[in-house]
């Protein structure tokens, strides 16, 4: 990766969306509006290596409707580079062999139940 990390607003918590599709695309705008500093990999190698070469994150959000990576798989790998990362899943129904720790939000939610989620998880109060 050669270009400059991004930009983040102080203090802002970073949040990395794994894949680029409509449901995806809304937490991404939802997150942001609330002040979340938001970084969308178009694909789970690619959130894998933003992961990686991204000194602090706060929290990975994946959803069901992946581009064909093991996502299980890529929980682990970026645990590796960022131990005990919060994790959270959005989709019908857990995948099966996900770590037990991550948290799974239906794909049915509703803002405030997002919001909710994520504060909880990246540890901010309500």
């Amino acid at each position: 990766m050669s270009a400059a990390p991004p930009r983040t607003p102080q203090g802002a918590k970073r949040v990395v969306i794994c894949d680029y599709n409509t449901l995806l695309q809304s937490v991404t705008a939802l997150l942001r509006m609330s002040g979340y500093a938001v970084f969308q990999a178009y694909d789970g190698e690619a959130a894998s290596d933003l992961c990686r070469y991204m000194p602090e994150i706060d929290l990975l959000v994946l959803n069901t409707e992946g581009s064909g990576v093991n996502t299980p798989q890529l929980v682990e790998d970026v645990r590796r580079a960022h131990p005990g990362l919060p994790v959270l899943h959005i989709g019908a129904r857990p995948i099966p062999g996900m770590p037990a720790d991550v948290e799974n939000l239906q794909d049915t939610f509703g803002v405030n139940d997002l919001l909710d989620t994520v504060r909880s998880l990246v540890g901010e109060g309500q």
